[in-house]
């Protein structure tokens, strides 16, 4: 039975670049009844914590605010749920989750299944479309529990960038599609709907079959070029270092 402990959370504060956030944050909430990979299929929600001292943040409140979804897959890897705290690609700066409780959102942060993971069969357990089918688990998740969780959650605000991104516009025109009901089923998603107020999809990578044409086509001349090395494991993606080639 899928449930939300209220009381099991904490209080916590994260300051960066002059800035503070005060947060009450729920961890590791288990959105599915029949979860294959557990690390990869629970998130973390994040709410402002002056909604509990009766205020208000840009006119929301405890129950009005918009409910922000940012997932971190990157390369159709497995994206681990995120904190607030420093984007590692903008020297440090604030990343998305601490800017959305600050401008008065409520955050969940899902974990989501990538194309390398594998259960204790061998067999791939998070190629296409798991990463989909997590992400709406999530969302059926925050439906399912609406009356119980902060925020509004007829206002979900799907986020990612490059597969990520992907994923965000697929939340956006693939809601309650019946394609995705199989596979929902089998890991005990909630029985509610799977659509979203709104995606933001930055760089989206969706027609992949044409890409290294794209490639070619934009890049055509252009000898110069910067570099990340990518390291994929069952962790999901991560960046090392960079270089020029000339």
């Amino acid at each position: 039975m899928l449930k939300f402990k209220k009381n099991h959370y904490t209080i916590e504060e994260v300051t960066l670049c002059g800035e503070t956030v005060r947060f009450r944050a729920f961890r590791d909430l288990v959105y599915v009844e029949k979860p294959v990979n557990v690390e990869f299929q629970k998130m973390n929600l994040f709410v402002p914590e002056s909604y509990y001292e009766g205020t208000s943040i840009n006119g929301y409140d405890l129950l009005s605010a918009p409910v922000f979804m940012p997932n971190t897959v990157g390369g159709y890897m497995p994206g681990p749920a995120d904190e607030p705290g420093a984007n590692p690609f903008l020297q440090g700066k604030p990343n998305t989750i601490f800017r959305a409780l600050q401008h008065g959102y409520v955050v969940a942060s899902p974990a989501i299944r990538g194309r390398v993971q594998k259960g204790e069969d061998g067999h791939y357990n998070g190629k296409a479309p798991a990463c989909v089918v997590d992400y709406k688990a999530a969302v059926r998740y925050l439906h399912f529990l609406a009356d119980e969780l902060p925020g509004d959650e007829n206002k979900i605000i799907t986020n990612g960038t490059s597969a990520g991104g992907a994923l965000s516009s697929l939340m956006g025109s693939t809601g309650n599609h019946p394609d995705y009901e199989p596979y929902l089923q089998a890991l005990g998603a909630a029985d509610a709907g799977d659509d979203v107020f709104a995606a933001s999809c930055y760089c989206p990578i969706i027609n992949l079959e044409h890409a290294d044409m794209a490639y070619e086509w934009e890049f055509c001349g252009v000898n110069d070029f910067h570099r990340a090395n990518m390291k994929m494991d069952e962790g999901g993606a991560r960046f090392s270092h960079r270089w020029t080639a000339r």
